[in-house]
């Protein structure tokens, strides 16, 4: 949701979370989607 984009972007929620939690689904390269995580986070 744009809340959970929203979240992501302000650093009140942990990709790794919201990925776990279900709030964010990946598709394609996971090792991609890592790096963007440390970007974000």
């Amino acid at each position: 949701s744009l809340d959970d984009l929203d979240s992501l972007i302000a650093g009140d929620l942990n990709p790794t979370m919201a990925f776990m939690t279900g709030k964010i689904k990946v598709e394609g390269d996971m090792t991609v989607a890592m790096a963007l995580s440390q970007l974000i986070g």
